[in-house]
């Protein structure tokens, strides 16, 4: 992964105002505020145009069905709006993020265009299945209630891969620093590599602040719509059994997946990041006692500082445990729902 597939992802997210245009040299390049507005007009257009022609569907469905499926288009509209105004308020942060990305060095800085066309495949053929699903059920008024998901969902997808990305790079660049740290435990008179290790950890620490920053609210955003998604179709799959056809079924385990793996794939890079860093603090906490005094300031600033975690904006950290935390969730929802169908809620 580098700086270049990242730019080409960079291109076609800005089509839909959902990030910068491009990275040019040493600074970040914005659509229009025009364009951006533009994108939201349109969103907000079509959310409530296909609210409109929805509306007669949801009646027929149950209290909790209702609830969750309006909670997640609610919170899939703002999270394409909140793409779209983040890019815009946050150029500054953008262009530190970049910058910070582009000093530290990275091990893997080739470009590949492949897994970015592999999963735009994935995506067109789950919506191409889709589309030959529901319309051969629901005719014309599928295309009507949720024409505007196909680009919501590909605004999505954007989210989801850039988030990504952004996040390997992250990581190359602290196994790069860590492989330092161990190369200076071998050679430590070599006091010029100190002080790079010293530079690179501080602007690790900056990269992850400023990540927290841009992304935060949309990573708790993906989790939220991811939960919701999940409920829906764990409720229709428990619940419903009966009128589940098998490719409808098929269409649900898909789309649990998709978005399992868009969602907590980037939640294990950052679970790999952090325990990179604690690697490299061990390394360092670990070096003699008796050495020099640019060592120990060295070894302060590793051990010392306070290393900034990820966090989906300042919520919860970005683990393992979040995972977790989300199979606890479907499993108690599942038990509470039963439990109001047995009551006929």
């Amino acid at each position: 992964m580098s700086l270049k597939s990242v730019n080409l992802v960079l291109k076609i997210g800005s089509l839909l105002a959902l990030t910068p245009a491009k990275i040019k040299k040493n600074r970040v390049l914005f659509p229009s505020k025009a364009y951006a507005f533009f994108w939201i007009i349109l969103f907000l257009t079509g959310v409530s145009v296909s609210a409109f022609y929805r509306k007669a569907l949801y009646e027929e469905y149950s209290t909790i069905r209702i609830i969750l499926q309006v909670a997640t288009d609610i919170i899939l509209l703002i999270l394409n709006i909140s793409t779209i105004v983040i890019t815009r308020i946050k150029k500054h942060q953008w262009n530190k993020f970049i910058r910070i990305l582009q000093t530290l060095k990275s091990n893997k800085e080739s470009f590949s265009f492949l897994p970015f066309f592999i999963t735009n495949v994935v995506l067109m053929i789950m919506l191409t299945y889709e589309t030959y699903l529901w319309s051969s059920i629901m005719g014309v008024e599928y295309y009507e209630m949720y024409a505007v998901e196909y680009f919501q969902t590909y605004a999505q997808f954007i989210v989801y891969y850039l988030i990504y990305a952004f996040l390997n790079l992250i990581l190359d660049r602290a196994e790069n620093l860590s492989k330092k740290v161990s190369f200076l435990k071998l050679n430590r008179l070599n006091f010029n590599l100190k002080k790079i290790i010293k530079s690179d950890f501080c602007a690790l620490a900056e990269c992850l602040d400023t990540f927290n920053d841009i992304f935060g609210w949309l990573i708790l955003l993906l989790i939220g719509f991811c939960l919701l998604q999940q409920l829906t179709y764990l409720h229709n799959l428990i619940i419903q059994p009966e009128i589940q056809e098998v490719k409808i079924i098929i269409y649900e385990i898909i789309y649990i997946t998709w978005h399992m793996v868009g969602t907590f794939s980037s939640v294990f890079i950052c679970d790999l990041i952090q325990q990179k860093v604690r690697n490299i603090e061990t390394a360092a906490s670990s070096s003699d006692e008796n050495e020099f005094k640019e060592s120990k300031k060295l070894r302060n600033v590793i051990v010392n500082d306070h290393f900034p975690h990820f966090t989906a904006a300042q919520f919860f950290d970005l683990n393992r445990k979040t995972i977790l935390g989300v199979f606890n969730a479907l499993v108690t929802f599942v038990i509470v729902a039963i439990q109001f169908d047995s009551v006929g809620v």
